[in-house]
C-alpha cells in the first residue's frame, strides 16, 4: 500500500484497482486522531473532470485508506481527503496520482 503525499507522484495501471493511504500524522498534535472523512475528490490536472473512481475510505489510525480505479493513461490527478479530528481541527491532504500503461 503506498502513501499518498503531495511529494510524491503514485502510478496506477488504468485497468488497476489498487489501494492507497494518506497519512496525516505530521499534522495532528499528541494524542489527538482523525474522527471523520469529510470528503475525497479528485481532478485532472489540467483541468477538466476526473474519471478516477474512489471508494471505501475508512480512517486507519492516522490514515485514510481507500481504493482508486479506473482513469486514463497520460492523465495525472489530483487526489483530496479533507477529514475531522477530535481537537477540532479539519485537515485537507492533497496527493498527485499518474495513470500509465507501462
Amino acid at each position: 500500500m503506498a502513501n499518498i503525499t503531495a511529494k510524491q507522484r503514485l502510478c496506477k495501471q488504468p485497468a488497476e484497482k489498487r489501494k492507497f493511504s494518506m497519512d496525516f500524522a505530521q499534522l495532528l498534535a499528541t494524542g489527538e486522531i482523525l474522527t471523520s472523512i469529510a470528503s475525497v475528490a479528485s481532478e485532472k490536472i489540467d483541468g477538466g473532470a476526473s474519471d478516477l473512481t474512489i471508494t471505501g475510505p475508512v480512517i486507519n489510525g492516522s490514515k485514510v485508506e481507500m481504493f482508486i480505479e479506473a482513469g486514463t493513461t497520460g492523465n495525472t490527478y489530483r487526489v483530496e481527503i479533507t477529514v475531522n479530528t477530535n481537537g477540532s481541527q479539519i485537515l485537507q491532504g492533497d496527493g498527485i496520482l499518474y495513470v500509465s500503461d507501462r
